[in-house]
């Protein structure tokens, strides 16, 4: 009798591992609120979400190989990037978005103070502009964040998958 033993696809690791990592980004946004910081006006979350999200990549793509026939292409590893991303952005934003506009605006209120100061310190702009600034950054904080989180998703996807794929020597014509 032969047993059913399912493989791994793209998909099905590219839910599981993008669910896992959403969990894991939620916690990295949470954390630095429970410790008093803002985790938009520190950069150092931003680096620490990063190298979390790669790590957690490097196991998809493992556990994409050794659940399946032990080799994964550059597109099947990019697919997997590419999936696992963008669950993993879109659910974590939805999240911070909720959380930071309802739930406890005084993030982004305390994120929009930093750069006004910042702003303000480097001199080179009259108050008007300042204020004018201040008020696009609040208009196209959420979409930018999206966009730029699901290009960086991208970018570091086609990047680590160099490294994690493993071609098959014999191909299947």
């Amino acid at each position: 009798m032969e047993e059913n033993v399912s493989q791994a696809t793209v998909k099905s690791v590219s839910i599981k591992w993008g669910l896992i990592n959403t969990v894991v980004s939620i916690v990295v946004f949470l954390i630095p609120i429970l410790i008093g910081q803002n985790p938009f006006a520190e950069k150092m979350w931003g680096w620490i979400g990063m190298g979390v999200g790669v790590v957690l990549l490097v196991l998809a793509h493992k556990d994409f190989k050794d659940n399946g026939n032990g080799y994964m292409s550059y597109g099947q590893g990019f697919g997997i990037a590419f999936w696992s991303g963008l669950i993993a952005t879109m659910i974590p934003g939805m999240f911070s978005y909720i959380y930071a506009e309802i739930i406890d605006p005084s993030v982004m209120e305390g994120f929009y103070q930093v750069q006004r100061e910042t702003m303000e310190a480097a001199g080179n702009m009259p108050d008007n502009q300042v204020d004018i600034a201040i008020e696009w950054t609040q208009k196209l904080f959420w979409p930018m964040y999206l966009v730029i989180a699901m290009v960086a998703t991208i970018f570091v996807g086609l990047i680590v998958t160099i490294f994690t794929q493993k071609r098959n020597p014999q191909p299947n014509y």
